[in-house]
């Protein structure tokens, strides 16, 4: 169909459509960056708040402790109980002899014997060396302990102990036959004519033996050691007794 000149007009001036716009998109919030001073500030402050929480408790910790120390020594009966002198002596004289130290000793004696006629001169006789050990214990006999070595002040807070000398108990000596030996230098004597060794040892040497081994002791050093370890057990006693100022002198010999 022609058409009309009007109708091309409208043709060509009308204009072209357009198509619908899509919605816009949602906005999506991003999170905050954190900055690197202020990361550092915070780190800070977490560690600062710790160290005054632990410094909190130990503080706490502390001010318990202290009043529970404090609590027991005002709770405390402050009453002591002292002992007078005589009961202070019957105290250390439980045993007649307080043994404080021992010295193991090794000594050696020699020994010569030989027919006393003739028969030492053609050389009959025997001699050795004996390497003798044994346990020598030193201490203080408490039997010479009287009322008069014990003063006590008149509050009965102060206390002066006058000890005896120390002493080596010889009698209490202790040979150690099993580690001892006999070293034979010379053996030319017959069993009738000379003791063996054995009956020379058991017959005149354990006498001889126990004087060495005890001065042997006495060179060491033990009568010094018996004394220091005697002051420092009685002090330790006397205090438990309840006194406050103690005092323990040794008697000279």
């Amino acid at each position: 169909m022609n058409k009309t000149g009007y109708e091309l007009a409208q043709t060509a001036v009308r204009a072209p459509q357009r198509r619908p716009l899509p919605p816009p998109e949602p906005l999506v919030e991003r999170p905050p960056q954190r900055s690197v001073a202020g990361s550092i500030f915070r780190f800070i402050g977490w560690m600062l708040f710790s160290i005054a929480a632990l410094f909190a408790v130990v503080v706490i910790a502390v001010a318990w402790i202290g009043g529970a120390t404090v609590r027991d020594l005002f709770s405390r009966d402050l009453a002591v109980t002292i002992t007078p002198g005589q009961a202070v002596v019957e105290s250390i004289k439980q045993v007649n002899r307080q043994v404080f130290i021992e010295h193991y000793n090794t000594v050696d004696i020699d020994y010569h014997e030989e027919p006393d006629n003739w028969l030492g001169d053609l050389g009959v006789g025997q001699s050795f060396v004996l390497l003798l050990k044994g346990r020598v214990p030193a201490g203080f006999d408490l039997t010479q302990l009287s009322e008069a070595d014990v003063l006590v002040s008149s509050d009965r807070r102060r206390v002066r102990l006058v000890l005896p000398p120390p002493m080596i108990f010889a009698e209490d000596v202790k040979i150690d036959v099993q580690n001892s030996r006999i070293l034979p230098l010379r053996d030319y004597c017959p069993e009738p004519l000379c003791q063996t060794a054995l009956e020379i040892f058991q017959n005149e040497l354990t006498d001889v033996g126990v004087q060495e081994l005890t001065a042997a002791s006495e060179r060491s050093g033990i009568l010094t050691q018996a004394a220091e370890s005697g002051q420092r057990y009685y002090e330790q006693l006397l205090r438990s007794l309840g006194f406050t100022e103690v005092e323990v002198i040794i008697r000279a010999s």
